[in-house]
């Protein structure tokens, strides 16, 4: 399962905010994978779901297994625009 652009918005709908703790736990329980991509920093988690203890519970599960990579830096498509715009 691939979650793309997590909390893009800042704050779920309170649909998805149910239904992400179950999806979470469903994959972690068969030890599913789960990718989220999310430029959010995760102690912000909380304040996107409206809860920190499901926040909590989510990330626990998630990280359990996880690879975490962290990309710093310009965006690369704000650099290939930029650049695109001179041609």
């Amino acid at each position: 399962m691939v979650l793309d652009d997590l909390f893009l918005a800042r704050r779920i709908s309170d649909k998805a905010g149910e239904l992400l703790p179950t999806l979470v736990h469903q994959r972690y329980k068969l030890k599913r994978s789960i990718v989220v991509a999310s430029n959010r920093v995760v102690q912000d988690w909380g304040k996107y779901l409206g809860d920190n203890t499901m926040a909590t519970t989510i990330l626990a599960q998630i990280m359990h297994r996880a690879h975490i990579l962290e990309f710093e830096g310009k965006s690369y498509r704000l650099k290939e625009r930029h650049h695109g715009s001179r041609a």
